[in-house]
């Protein structure tokens, strides 16, 4: 079955605490297309709500450094301006498809707002292309994490099982030897970022989240089992001969079953 799965994933985090993740996606199976518009809000850091829609809506817009995005079925509208350059990886090109990833913006300003409520403040855009099919993917774990501060941004992807990966960045420099966990980021010579406080903002499986997408069940059902953990939580950002710096994190653990 020939797949195609393109998506956008933009997340902020306001000074409360409060987590809003927007998503868009276009996905094409077996000759049919859909394409989905979602948000997810945690006010406090608690656990999120989820709304989900197959009306069909434009994918998200660059105008410079500046992203727009607006899902009136869902009544959200994104707006970011890109604080640190763009970046990307190719991270797995197989005979069946492959998976490129770009960073659209480590750290951005970014907006969302969903009627009267508003969030804002620093937050992350990223975007993905993925040509074989999710359940075909060589992966038994998933760690991924962004982490911004004034200025500054930490991204990382880990993939566990036969295609292992283990990428970090930090302000956009790929980092030699880094180690994540869900407690941190070990950055070698250039320092160590600091989990703390977390809250979890998801905790649920593939189908669980997506139980309101019907139309795409016969493609959900696929990873239905798949679970995801997200958590919110304060980073510190420690380098030598250099003051600390805190700000938000969100990162993730993806059990692919």
């Amino acid at each position: 079955m020939r797949f195609a799965l393109t998506k956008w994933y933009i997340d902020v985090v306001d000074d409360d605490g409060r987590v809003a993740i927007a998503y868009w996606a276009s996905v094409r199976a077996a000759g049919a297309g859909h394409s989905v518009g979602g948000l997810l809000l945690s006010q406090g850091g608690g656990p999120a709500e989820r709304t989900f829609t197959l009306r069909s809506t434009p994918a998200p817009v660059w105008t410079g450094d500046r992203l727009s995005w607006s899902c009136p079925s869902l009544g959200v509208r994104v707006d970011a301006e890109r604080r640190l350059g763009a970046f990307d990886r190719g991270l797995l090109a197989t005979a069946s498809g492959a998976l490129d990833w770009r960073c659209e913006a480590p750290l951005a300003r970014v907006r969302i707002a969903t009627g009267s409520d508003v969030i804002e403040g620093d937050g992350y855009v990223e975007r993905m292309q993925l040509g074989i099919a999710p359940w075909a993917l060589p992966i038994t774990r998933i760690l991924w994490g962004r982490w911004t501060g004034p200025g500054r941004s930490v991204v990382w992807i880990v993939w566990e099982g036969p295609h292992p990966l283990q990428l970090v960045w930090l302000d956009r420099v790929l980092v030699a030897d880094a180690a994540p966990s869900t407690a941190g980021v070990d950055l070698g010579a250039l320092g160590h970022l600091a989990l703390a406080d977390p809250v979890v903002v998801t905790d649920a499986t593939v189908g669980e989240q997506l139980t309101s997408l019907a139309p795409l069940r016969a493609l959900v059902d696929r990873v239905a089992h798949h679970r995801q953990t997200r958590w919110r939580a304060r980073g510190t950002l420690r380098e030598p001969n250099r003051a600390d710096v805190t700000g938000w994190v969100v990162h993730e653990v993806v059990e692919w079953h």
